[in-house]
């Protein structure tokens, strides 16, 4: 009896000596791997998981012998199953960001990118209306009236100075204001044909004034023009994102783009369970815009061949992409994993897949 207590202890004490020599991985009976579908860095192709993460993933563990329980989730559902353990990496890109920080323990960072806007492209007959409706709305009149009067105003104003000692030019009588308008008119737009011009003092220098006035008028009103119909109305092009608050923004439930839009105060969000849905959402005019990471709005726009969008040139949001682990799960080989996923990331291969994936930068 006391034979067999001497093997069984020592058979024991040898089993507590393997795990310093294998990872975590390898010692649990199964390890719950989360995803959720995020080309070009995890997708299925013919059911087979593919894609830059789902690559490297495959490096990391090509020599374990663990058997690995793999869930597809929404990303709220991996952020919970992480934060309360049921489930123990993710394996699909996740934002790192402060807050994660304090519930997953997260690799390097293996790839950096950002978020921007997907909206839908303007047809040439939308591009049209746009440019008809801009010309003939109120604001394009407001302007012009405002022209108008200011040409009248230097126009009467001329002709006072001028009625009597050039009367031959400008007129003697009420009939001469037209005049003093054709002038002013000719004098801001520095046409110049030279049939009207003042003599007086006080007329030379109404002249100067309206000549220096007119050059800044000219060019406020082009900008102002220029800016409605093109900047705003016909590209979505805009120098500040912050002018897209106003507009029906859809994203990913609990992703890092909705808590950076949520932070930034923009409150009309929509918020889907996965990108699926919000794509779904797009499609069907729920939602203005996309916003979400801009590699997967690339990879979304070069597959939807018949699908007319674009994507925005207002970047925002800079994200490092890593794998994700749950702190409760403790992994011996936290320093290994880390330093493969540098040598990984330094490799041709991966290289090769940045440029087939068009994601080199």
């Amino acid at each position: 009896m006391i034979v067999r207590i001497v093997l069984l202890l020592g058979f024991l004490s040898s089993l507590n000596f393997y795990p310093q020599e294998k990872s975590e991985l390898a010692v649990r009976d199964t390890v719950v791997i989360g995803y959720s579908i995020n080309p070009p860095f995890l997708y299925k192709q013919n059911d087979k998981l593919e894609g830059l993460s789902y690559w490297m993933w495959e490096e990391l563990i090509k020599e374990e012998t663990t058997f690995y329980d793999y869930r597809e989730l929404p990303l709220d559902s991996l952020l919970n199953g992480l934060k309360i353990g049921s489930i123990d990496l993710v394996i699909s890109p996740l934002t790192i960001t402060s807050e994660r920080n304090e519930y997953i323990e997260f690799s390097f960072p293996y790839y950096v990118s950002n978020s921007n806007f997907m909206v839908h492209k303007i047809s040439n007959k939308e591009r049209f209306l746009t440019i008809f409706s801009s010309v003939f709305s109120w604001q394009f009149f407001k302007i012009l009236l405002s022209l108008i009067l200011l040409l009248l105003i230097f126009g009467i104003l001329v002709w006072f100075f001028e009625r009597k000692k050039n009367p031959e030019e400008f007129g003697s009588d009420s009939k001469g204001i037209w005049h003093g308008l054709w002038w002013s008119a000719v004098t801001m737009t520095t046409v110049g044909y030279g049939d009207k011009s003042p003599k007086t003092v006080g007329g030379r220098v109404i002249g100067l004034i309206w000549m220096f006035a007119g050059i800044i008028l000219i060019s406020s009103i082009t900008a102002s023009i220029t800016s409605s119909l093109t900047v705003h109305k016909l590209s979505y092009t805009v120098d500040d994102i912050h002018s897209l608050r106003k507009k029906n923004i859809g994203t990913v439930k609990d992703s890092a783009t909705e808590t950076w839009l949520t932070n930034h105060f923009f409150s009309n969000l929509e918020s889907y369970e996965s990108f699926e849905e919000l794509i779904q959402g797009f499609r069907n005019n729920e939602i203005e815009m996309v916003a979400y990471d801009e590699p997967l709005l690339q990879y979304t726009v070069q597959h939807e061949p018949d699908e007319k969008w674009t994507i925005l040139n207002v970047p925002f949001n800079e994200s490092m992409y890593g794998f994700g682990a749950s702190k409760l799960l403790p992994l011996t080989r936290k320093d290994e994993i880390n330093k493969q996923v540098l040598l990984l990331k330094e490799t041709d291969r991966w290289n090769q897949l940045l440029l087939e994936y068009d994601l080199d930068k």
